[in-house]
């Protein structure tokens, strides 16, 4: 059966990509794409956590979002379902009759949790997109090499593409990268995303002349 890890690591290797590199890119520590990669999913963040990280990973390697999350979820469920039942469970823990007011506490105090997360949640959700500043190359320019270097900054933790190619950030939101060039006139499009699908876009273009 394919899992969500050989289409992961798969299409990591045809980008030839290396986990540092994508680790980088996604902002995603190496030991979770690790992790996603070897289906190891015992050591990932619990299951919303999870599912952001394939989403972000899957995004980057320019896979389907919709397409990764169905296999990684029938995939869960199936091991769900192959899980033998324990035989023979052991007798039921006298119950606490402080149990109840300890249940009620931490219930109360995960609502309490959950409203705070959300309401962060909600306020980076409607936080603006990541900024996006190009230093070169200049509008409109007229070039006679075949090669131009594309240098700007972006938020730290934005991911950032130029020509649907993933550039790495560095940790202070500055890039640069070589881009090749054809005789005649060439667009350049560069776009910062944050973990939010916001999106912020630069289009240069320019005319190479020999």
């Amino acid at each position: 059966m394919t899992t969500v890890g050989d289409i992961l690591t798969n299409a990591r290797n045809r980008k030839k990509l290396t986990l540092e590199q994508a680790e980088k890119a996604t902002k995603i520590r190496r030991k979770f794409l690790e992790a996603l990669e070897k289906n190891e999913f015992s050591k990932l963040p619990p299951g919303t956590f999870t599912k952001g990280f394939i989403k972000n990973y899957a995004a980057f390697l320019g896979l389907s979002v919709d397409d990764t999350l169905a296999f990684y979820r029938r995939q869960v469920n199936e091991e769900k379902i192959s899980t033998l039942p324990v035989k023979n469970p052991a007798p039921p823990t006298p119950k606490s009759p402080f149990s109840s007011l300890s249940f009620t506490g931490v219930g109360v105090m995960i609502l309490v949790i959950l409203f705070f997360v959300y309401l962060v949640y909600s306020y980076l959700s409607f936080a603006g997109s990541p900024a996006l500043a190009l230093d070169t190359p200049a509008k409109n320019a007229v070039v006679n090499t075949d090669e131009i270097e594309v240098t700007g900054k972006t938020d730290p933790d934005a991911t950032l593409m130029i020509n649907n190619q993933a550039v790495s950030i560095n940790e202070n939101g500055t890039f640069s990268t070589k881009i090749d060039l054809t005789p005649g006139l060439n667009t350049i499009t560069i776009i910062a995303s944050n973990k939010f699908h916001r999106q912020t876009t630069i289009t240069r273009n320019l005319r190479l002349e020999k």
